[in-house]
């Protein structure tokens, strides 16, 4: 490096991005000594954190939602003055600099990229700061709260607690689940837990669930099922009223409000890294990563990614994104702190899935494990674990 002050770039600032620098700054500059002559930057499109794990309640009960962005602004250990919070959107990632939408670039010594998946709205946010967030919210919360039907798309892991919120929520509505599958939430977990998941969402919240049948016709579309593109995913909603949906067996679900939870988006087209190996640096389940959270190709020893964009686990989820966040950090930190560093090696975690149905119903696999309420209870909280990223 030529020059004195070691630069480290944080692209995407939700539960790996906000955990990654939290980590650079515990080891980095909160230590007594300050030893490390860095300057931390961490660039996202929003001025906040947003508690996605809360997203659907959130839309049930908008006052509950609005607790759910945290500004940057509002967390003392951001205003450190080796810190920089820079409000842009990434648009290219490039082997020594970041590009962003507003024409800057930031050049790095060392990258740690965060910048997750991307969803549909509603479930997927297009605002920018809360005052937008809570103004969303209440949009889609006007358009369910007048509807007497309601019919879910999807069933994974949101579209199950979708439902489950909508009914538990609203429990004179008439609320519909259909999955394109015999048993919901796709993904490595057992037959057994699927149909618990079945059990309590028909005999003990009360929705009604369409199974093995995929819609394949509905009147209106919603702005999703014309978007080729063009829009990016979050400003883009998944929600129809007064929708029509023709099943693959010809039958017609009538409903007031449709909204479709059909999965995620890549963020491939962001990450320009040429490969020096016969693999691509991003792979058919996100960016490919060592057990350091380093990206795996000898070209790229100082970029890390974690969270959704990596091909780590299987299962995407917000505590898997912020350990492999810790290691990331870790490992930069010992990395400016020495020249032969050791870095840490990120734990393998079995497949894991807890599913909040509603306040009163809730559900777990852990590995070959199936905890229902009673000892679930110990992992849940009122505020959705917020207090806990």
């Amino acid at each position: 490096m030529t020059h004195s002050v070691v630069r480290i770039v944080v692209a995407g600032g939700n539960y790996a991005g906000l955990s990654a620098l939290k980590q650079l700054y515990a080891t980095l500059l909160a230590t007594p000594s300050r030893q490390a002559n860095v300057q931390i930057t961490m660039v996202d499109r929003r001025d906040g954190f947003l508690h996605y794990i809360g997203m659907t309640r959130g839309i049930t009960e908008p006052e509950f939602g609005s607790r759910l962005w945290v500004p940057y602004a509002t967390v003392d250990w951001l205003r450190d003055p080796q810190i920089t919070i820079k409000q842009d959107r990434v648009i290219e990632i490039q082997p020594e600099f970041v590009q962003l939408a507003g024409g800057g670039r930031l050049e790095f010594d060392y990258l740690v990229v965060a910048l997750g998946q991307s969803r549909h709205g509603p479930i997927g946010v297009a605002a920018n700061c809360k005052r937008e967030f809570v103004g969303e919210l209440a949009k889609s919360y006007e358009q369910l709260r007048a509807a007497k039907s309601v019919t879910v798309v999807g069933g994974g892991a949101v579209g199950i607690e979708m439902a489950a919120d909508i009914k538990s929520d609203f429990p004179k509505k008439a609320v519909t689940l259909v999955h394109s599958r015999a048993l919901p939430l796709p993904g490595p977990f057992k037959d057994e837990f699927r149909s618990s998941v079945v059990r309590i969402l028909r005999d003990e919240i009360g929705v009604d669930l369409v199974l093995g049948q995929r819609v394949v016709a509905q009147n209106p579309a919603s702005a999703d099922m014309m978007n080729q593109g063009e829009h990016e995913p979050e400003s883009v909603l998944a929600t129809a009223s007064n929708a029509a949906l023709t099943l693959g067996n010809g039958h017609v679900l009538q409903s007031d409000w449709a909204v479709r939870c059909l999965g995620t988006f890549d963020k491939c087209s962001v990450v320009n890294l040429p490969s020096s190996t016969d693999e691509p640096v991003f792979g058919g389940n996100g960016i490919r990563v060592k057990d350091t959270m380093q990206i795996d190709d000898p070209k790229y020893p100082n970029i890390y990614a974690c969270g959704d964009i990596c091909n780590r686990d299987q299962v995407k989820l917000a505590g898997v994104a912020m350990h492999g966040a810790y290691i990331a950090a870790t490992n930069i930190a010992r990395s400016v702190l020495s020249a032969s560093p050791t870095l840490e090696q990120s734990a393998r975690f079995p497949p894991k899935i807890l599913l909040l149905l509603g306040k009163s119903h809730f559900i777990m696999q852990l590995g070959d494990e199936i905890w229902e309420r009673e000892k679930t209870q110990q992992y849940v909280s009122d505020d959705m674990s917020l207090r806990g990223c």
